[in-house]
């Protein structure tokens, strides 16, 4: 972890403490008390401290939520040794001009972003004043969500455009999705527009498009949590990672994973979304759509009764036949 520095440790309480935790969710929250508790007297964190290790969170989320913190003003990066420039190399202070956003994606390649860099005042007045970003998609926005903006904030919005090279239209879908879960800070909003960019997905008939896909899968996903007996509990990684996977990925509705779920219950005599996950697969390779599909598959799949054959286990053979499918037509 870069090595950083609390500004506020010592009891001193930024005077727009509100709005930044307005836009603060529960992980930035555990990172930034995590930060404090690791921090010494001075505020710093050593580089030795892994947020990863203690709150077993990856690194791009972790970036994400220090990036925040940094554009809230409540944290700053500290020089060590390693990051001192040469005499060659640009000052510290020589800030890097922000390119706008048509990027790889524009040529067909698929480019990662970390976030959106934050705007200094008169940075912001330029994009107004250039056209880059309009006042009335600004505006447009705070509607959206239902509350004005700071400079934080409108920095967030405009930089999506500016920087990403979403449409304005298509941030303001993101908005307008994330207000009608109750998201209604820019941490979530940011965070999927991220995960957008990263896909390509920058337009707003590809944005309105995913949302449908993300607000259906919700909704079957809930019913996976019914079939599988999970009630109201929260999801683990694994288990989100996989019924995403089943609904987004595979595209596959209640109705088929019904399937899968009876067949892993028969065999195994449990709910395991793991063993389920290995049906899904095999039939995801095998380029099969719906429960009409998959019920004649598996009827002529059935070993014959003289055949001497055991039940068809899915849990290892099938699994690593249905990743071997996928790998060679990605190849292809």
């Amino acid at each position: 972890m870069t090595k950083v520095t609390l500004k506020y440790i010592n009891g001193n309480i930024p005077e727009n403490l509100a709005d930044i935790l307005s836009n603060a969710d529960e992980q930035d929250m555990r990172i930034l008390i995590a930060l404090m508790m690791a921090a010494d007297g001075n505020g710093e964190v050593n580089t030795e401290f892994s947020l990863s290790d203690t709150l077993g969170l990856e690194k791009p989320e972790i970036d994400a939520s220090l990036k925040f913190w940094r554009g809230a003003g409540v944290i700053s990066a500290a020089r060590s040794q390693k990051s001192v420039k040469s005499k060659t190399e640009k000052p510290e202070s020589a800030e890097e001009p922000k390119t706008s956003a048509p990027t790889a994606h524009r040529d067909g390649a698929v480019e990662k972003s970390t976030g959106v860099s934050p705007y200094a005042t008169d940075e912001l007045a330029a994009l107004f004043e250039k056209r880059r970003v309009t006042a009335q998609f600004i505006d447009e926005a705070q509607r959206v969500v239902g509350r004005t903006f700071n400079s934080y904030d409108t920095g967030i919005v405009a930089g999506l455009v500016d920087q990403l090279g979403f449409e304005e239209e298509a941030v303001l879908a993101i908005l307008a999705y994330a207000t009608r879960i109750g998201k209604k800070g820019l941490r979530y909003p940011e965070k999927l527009a991220l995960s957008f960019y990263d896909e390509g997905i920058t337009t707003e008939s590809a944005v309105v498009a995913r949302i449908a896909i993300i607000e259906h899968s919700a909704e079957v996903v809930g019913k996976i949590k019914q079939l599988f007996g999970m009630g109201s509990r929260e999801l683990s990684r694994t288990e989100k990672t996989l019924f995403d996977k089943w609904t987004q990925k595979f595209g596959y509705g209640i109705e088929v994973i019904r399937v899968a779920y009876d067949i892993t219950v028969d065999a195994t005599q449990k709910p395991l979304p793991k063993y389920a996950d290995a049906i899904l697969e095999k039939w995801h390779a095998e380029g099969l759509r719906t429960e009409g599909e998959v019920l004649a598959f598996e009827q002529k799949s059935k070993p014959s009764k003289d055949s001497g054959e055991g039940e068809k286990s899915y849990e290892l053979d099938d699994f690593f036949e249905a990743a071997l499918k996928r790998s060679l037509e990605d190849l292809k």
